[in-house]
């Protein structure tokens, strides 16, 4: 029992990790990284308790196949349910000098007016099936690059096992009642990606049973319950829906105006002054220059969705017009500056705010603007004090006061 304990405590010590290290990550490493999935798993099965599969002599090999399904928060965690079943033949070990009576009595020689076989003469065969609940973790999402397709995962598992065990020898026959179990164990797995919406897994397992041993043999020496496993897994994931479409880095180039014609301006002729006799002198009222004062600008926003460097193409338009005033007054500098809403870590977050301020120099260098007018660009990190998430994933374009 109290290492039933602790396997327990284990596992959800793993879990609580888990969701709080998938919690923040960033979900737009990858777009198939979140969602639902279902699968097919199929491979060989043994067993193990005073009849095991595997004994000095041979080899028994079983079978198992189940079905399975689950959701996939992040790159590292998942967490699935599964139904299983499978099936294995089992023979005695010759170390077992025991004889087994029909009523289940074991002695070291046979007891008269009894029936019954000697260990080493009986086989048997047991049937199981196991309804289990597993987390994945895939330690290779810690070290590697986002967007590999490889994966390992490390799963424990805790299920109900239920067997169902016949003993044969010759001439002799005899089916034993349903047992029901707590597993406990788990699985490794090394995984590909075939395609967005596939996956495959080659993985082995081992759950150890409580209880009686399945195969209905009483505990003497042998005291080990385990079923092991080993086959593949075909995994077919759910996509989610994104909220709109994006415009992938780098943006599209908006093409800018034809240039227009210059006319040069050509230095005035002087004339000949006429003096021409005149009554009175007309008072010469000069023209004053009319100067147009600039219109105050007033700087759009931009905003991002969560967790993303990437703009949508209404937020990519707002450019233009910042474009089109930087080249009317040429005189003007811009400073750029990122911000993130409270999800995550303060170092991810302060990364993430600076790639969305160089997303926004980018796009309006591609429109024209030279880069020396654009800056500071820099990232603030979180900002705690915006209204809510939607307006702090945001950049601001702020007038540089002329010096």
């Amino acid at each position: 029992m109290k290492h039933l304990s602790i396997s327990i405590l284990m596992l959800l010590a793993m879990l609580a990790a888990g969701v709080q290290t998938a919690s923040a990550q960033d979900s737009s490493q990858r777009d198939y990284e979140r969602g639902w999935y279902a699968g097919l798993s199929g491979g060989t099965s043994f067993g193990q308790a005073t009849f095991r599969s595997i004994t000095e002599s041979k080899t028994h090999v079983g079978a198992q196949f189940g079905v399975f399904g689950g959701y996939q928060f992040s790159r590292l965690l998942s967490v699935e349910a599964l139904a299983t079943m499978g099936g294995q033949k089992q023979t005695s070990l010759d170390c077992d000098p025991f004889w087994l009576a029909t009523d289940g009595e074991f002695t070291f020689a046979p007891v008269l007016g009894k029936q019954g076989n000697y260990f080493r003469d009986l086989e048997a065969k047991t049937r199981w099936m196991r309804f289990g609940l597993q987390a994945n973790f895939d330690v290779l999402s810690l070290i590697t690059n986002p967007a590999t397709r490889w994966s390992v995962n490390l799963s424990p598992q805790v299920s109900a096992v239920t067997t169902r065990t016949k003993h044969l020898a010759t001439g002799y026959e005899r089916e034993f009642d349903r047992q029901w179990h707590l597993g406990l164990g788990g699985q490794a797995a090394v995984g590909y990606r075939v395609a967005q919406y596939v996956g495959l897994q080659l993985y082995g397992g081992i759950t150890c049973l409580t209880g009686d041993r399945f195969d209905n043999i009483p505990k003497y020496e042998h005291k080990s319950n385990l079923i092991y496993e080993a086959g593949l897994k075909v995994a077919f994931h759910f996509e989610k829906k994104k909220p709109a479409p994006v415009v992938e880095e780098p943006a599209p180039i908006v093409a800018e105006p034809a240039p227009q014609p210059v006319v040069e301006e050509h230095p005035a002729v002087e004339q000949p002054i006429v003096e021409q006799p005149v009554a009175e002198s007309a008072k010469v009222v000069e023209a004053q220059p009319v100067v147009e004062e600039a219109a105050p600008v007033e700087l759009p926003t931009i905003y991002f969705a969560n967790n993303s460097s990437r703009l949508t193409q209404k937020e990519a338009d707002k450019l233009d017009a910042v474009a089109e005033m930087m080249k009317a007054q040429p005189d003007v500098t811009l400073s750029i500056v990122g911000h993130a809403s409270n999800t995550g870590s303060e170092d991810y977050n302060l990364r993430l705010t600076q790639r969305r301020a160089n997303t926004v120099k980018m796009l309006l260098v591609r429109r024209g603007i030279d880069g020396s007018r654009l800056k500071p660009v820099v990232g603030r990190g979180i900002d705690r004090d915006a209204a809510d998430s939607k307006q702090a994933r945001r950049v601001e374009l702020i007038i540089n006061d002329k010096k």
